[in-house]
């Protein structure tokens, strides 16, 4: 079979509240945000994309405890600042850290986990 040679545009998860999501990404990677609504919200470029879309009863996974359907894993140039910053725009900083130091996980404002990378590190 021949391979599609897809591009994967956007990815989409359920939270609580999609403005709040929307701005924290806006935060971590600089790009606008493309929508806003109480129902859903868009960070993106175009060519890529995060949505998030709103869920009553929401609840964020209870990690490390439960597993894991998706994380993202992001590299940054100053991991320090970045998680200080993260942290100021409403991400907590659980107290489980695996990896040895080759990455920071942080809970955003749902409490999804995401993974913060040094650009030093690779």
């Amino acid at each position: 079979m021949t391979p599609l040679n897809a591009t994967i545009i956007s990815t989409a998860w359920n939270c609580d509240d999609p403005r709040a999501m929307a701005a924290f990404y806006h935060q971590l990677t600089g790009w606008p945000v493309m929508a806003e609504e109480d129902t859903h919200a868009i960070v993106g470029t175009g060519d890529q994309m995060l949505v998030f879309a709103h869920q009553d009863g929401f609840q964020a996974p209870n990690w490390p405890a439960d597993t894991l359907d998706f994380h993202l894993d992001f590299r940054v140039e100053d991991t320090e600042k970045t998680v200080a910053q993260l942290v100021q725009a409403g991400a907590t900083k659980p107290d489980f850290q695996p990896g040895e130091g080759q990455w920071t996980v942080l809970l955003d404002p749902s409490g999804q986990p995401l993974c913060l990378s040094s650009a030093q590190a690779h």
